[in-house]
């Protein structure tokens, strides 16, 4: 029998994680079944089996998936040569603007799912933790800790606390108890401050 090689084992993983995410925007998570990810993929079951040994770890490999994705975003924001803080303003805003549109509803299903099934799975937090702060959140620390080193943000601030602030605000970030809204970097510097 001729040795599988490593490319066809990742096409492979791949083509089940392509199926997989097509059966949960279309149905959910709960209500796809490992038989209906085999019929998108036109695999049997053994076939899935041998490469995730669960739809909870087909989730999981998704968010590791996504984590390739934002690594790259962000590579790229900051290989731009903007300053620390345009390069944050730049993940955020084309960032919020990719997730509104109609290319990236599917991902926005699942992201909405991700978050919910993570509550109940460990495994699948795990996943959604590593992408959401070992990837972007030490991203923007580190943009932070680079305009810190510019002068541009105060360094006594907690550059780790700022990103995980930012991570933590939607689109606008809403500071009502001053009556403000974040619209970039800079006016969250500006807030943590006061």
């Amino acid at each position: 029998m001729p040795k599988v090689t490593d490319a066809h084992t990742e096409a492979r993983k791949q083509q089940i994680m392509d199926a997989a995410k097509a059966c949960f925007a279309r149905e959910g998570f709960h209500q796809t079944s490992i038989q209906d990810i085999c019929q998108e993929a036109a695999l049997s079951p053994g076939a899935v089996y041998k490469y995730f040994s669960s739809k909870d770890q087909i989730i999981a490999a998704s968010c590791l998936e996504c984590q390739q994705g934002l690594y790259e975003f962000i590579k790229a924001a900051r290989s731009n040569g903007n300053s620390p803080l345009e390069s944050l303003d730049f993940i955020i805003n084309h960032g919020l603007e990719m997730l509104g549109g109609e290319g990236f509803r599917e991902p926005s299903m699942m992201n909405v799912q991700v978050w919910s099934e993570a509550m109940r799975s460990e495994e699948i937090k795990e996943a959604l933790l590593l992408v959401t702060f070992d990837t972007l959140g030490q991203a923007f620390a580190d943009l932070f800790q680079q305009a810190q080193e510019r002068g541009e943000v105060d360094a006594n601030l907690d550059s780790q606390a700022l990103a995980i602030e930012l991570l933590s605000k939607p689109v606008e970030i809403p500071f009502r108890a001053i009556g403000r809204s974040v619209r970039g970097s800079r006016d969250l510097v500006d807030l943590a401050t006061l």
